[in-house]
């Protein structure tokens, strides 16, 4: 110690430069981070329009004798809806042979070849190395797989299941296809680091789902498929999050378990007792076999590829068992949207933006006075019964079974406000306090906050404020055609610049802020 001592003594000059430089490349560093996340969530809320297709499984000689275990194989292969992660489906890619892109907030994960070649596949692999992948999620060189590989749930597949699985993959056409490296930033990429998030969250979990003896056989069959093939709650229960909610670490929180959550822009609705506890099993299986929402309506986007792919092939009885079991779960509700735009913002983020700021489903898109003018017109009235009741693929409260109706009803307001321009026919709507007028010097704070991770590093040439000659096209087309676009999104701008908290308010003092850097002759702070 006192050595320590005396050589810091004689050298404190030297230490000092040195720690000044080791916390200012760790600044360094924590900035590149930052954007890296900010585009990568970017780019995850803006993902690439691709043609629906829908690929096939494959087809198995099961005339020998294991013809029976392979059939069994396949059946938990779709219970698992493993042909959707494990098929490159948005270029086509062969059935189970890998290479899809997940999008995280660290970097991208492509999914392995699981089909029997020897190479490139799983063909190599001893059952004891299956079963150790699929339910600890540790690979046969012992690399811990990242958790967008659902084994916390598949831990609970029985032996049973497991064995057959197996046998089926092995019994599929082998395709030779490379699997693609990940690109996870620095220190996401270190696979051992994520020890510190098993232990938070995976262990000690016991394998293999065990029934419960006061419950009937059919809850418990219903239990073992959607708490474990099924994995429904990576969709439908909230996850733990990384300083903010856009970065889910991919754990559920158990309090919460299938009481709906946001998932890549789109809400996975409630379905735990609250608000499926007095629905019909039968009007609940016919969500999965006919893409009937409950209350009306057509089942679109990501459930409907589930529906597709593994819930419409399960047989009747497992189906209500399924219902069973999740109208029996009785779970906490999750906290409330908060939102600085004002009442219904925060409610329209959560529950109404994955269908309203695309248009899917043909929902009338959020910001479209065109879309809004003819329904404005039946009255607001009509508006909140619609909006509550639900009417075509709107589900009873946008699938909100934890709203009040005066949320549903100012979400309503705010988006009529927002097609009206905050005036005109959503006269009926309750009176809202009018926001303190946002000034261009607000814009600023908002864009530093929000924008300038892809303006300020041009990324996919964003224009850069104070930039004339960039903005010079977009100084053209006028101010209201640039806040529209901001908006609904453009070419490679995101909807709201992936902002989803943002105001409308808010995102129009931004881009004042931006056009008013980068011209000399105009002034924006009377929009």
């Amino acid at each position: 110690m006192n050595a320590l001592k005396s050589f810091l003594c004689r050298h404190k000059k030297q230490v000092i430069i040195i720690l000044i430089l080791l916390a200012l490349i760790l600044f360094s560093y924590l900035i590149y981070l930052t954007k890296t996340i900010s585009a990568n969530l970017a780019l995850m809320a803006n993902p690439p329009e691709t043609t629906p297709y829908y690929p096939e499984y494959p087809k198995v000689d099961t005339s020998g004798p294991d013809g029976a275990l392979i059939q069994k194989g396949e059946y938990v292969a779709k219970m698992g809806d493993c042909i959707a992660c494990h098929t490159d489906t948005p270029n086509k890619g062969p059935t189970f042979a890998g290479g899809l892109a997940m999008p995280t907030p660290f970097g991208t994960i492509y999914t392995h070849n699981i089909t029997p070649d020897q190479k490139t596949g799983i063909g190599s692999w001893s059952e004891a190395e299956f079963v150790k992948a699929v339910r600890h999620g540790i690979s046969p060189t012992h690399q811990y797989y990242y958790p967008a590989f659902p084994f916390i749930f598949f831990n609970q597949l029985t032996d049973e299941d497991l064995h057959a699985l197996k046998v089926y993959l092995d019994a599929i056409p082998a395709v030779s296809q490379e699997n693609k490296a990940n690109t996870m930033v620095f220190p996401f990429n270190i696979r051992f680091m994520q020890l510190g998030w098993r232990l938070m969250f995976f262990h000690p979990k016991p394998a293999g789902y065990v029934n419960d003896p006061a419950q009937t056989p059919e809850w418990n069959r219903g239990a073992y498929i959607v708490e474990g093939p099924g994995h429904c709650a990576m969709c439908h229960t909230p996850s733990y999050v990384l300083l903010s909610d856009k970065i889910p670490l991919g754990a559920p929180i158990h309090k919460y378990n299938l009481a709906g959550s946001n998932v890549s822009g789109a809400y996975a609705p409630n379905i735990s007792k609250s608000a499926l506890g007095t629905v019909d099993n039968a009007k609940i299986t016919r969500v999965f076999t006919h893409n009937e929402l409950i209350g009306g309506g057509t089942v679109v986007g990501g459930m409907a590829e589930v529906n597709r792919d593994s819930l419409h092939y399960l047989t009747p009885e497992d189906l209500n068992s399924i219902a069973t079991y999740i109208k029996s779960v009785d779970s906490q509700t999750p906290p409330k949207p908060k939102s600085s735009g004002g009442p219904g913002a925060g409610t329209y983020g959560t529950y109404c933006a994955g269908c309203h700021a695309t248009g899917a489903g043909g929902a009338p898109k959020f910001g479209d006075a065109a879309a809004w003018d003819p329904l404005i017109a039946q009255g607001m009235p009509t508006l909140y019964n619609n909006a509550i009741k639900g009417l075509n693929a709107m589900p009873p409260k946008g699938s909100c079974a934890s709203c009040t109706d005066q949320e549903i009803k100012d979400a309503v307001d705010y988006m009529t406000n927002a097609a009206e321009g905050n005036s005109g026919a959503a006269t009926a709507a309750p009176a809202i306090p009018a926001p303190k007028p946002l000034t261009i010097a607000d814009g600023k704070a908002i864009y530093t906050d929000n924008c300038a991770v892809c303006h300020n590093s041009g990324f996919k040439n964003a224009p850069k404020p104070g930039d004339m000659n960039a903005f010079k096209p977009i100084i053209a087309q006028g101010f209201e055609k640039t806040f529209l676009q901001t908006v609904n999104g453009h070419g490679d701008h995101p909807a709201r610049g992936a902002c989803d908290s943002c105001s409308d308010a808010e995102l129009k003092a931004a881009v004042q802020y931006m056009m008013q850097s980068s011209t000399n002759d105009q002034n924006y702070s009377l929009w």
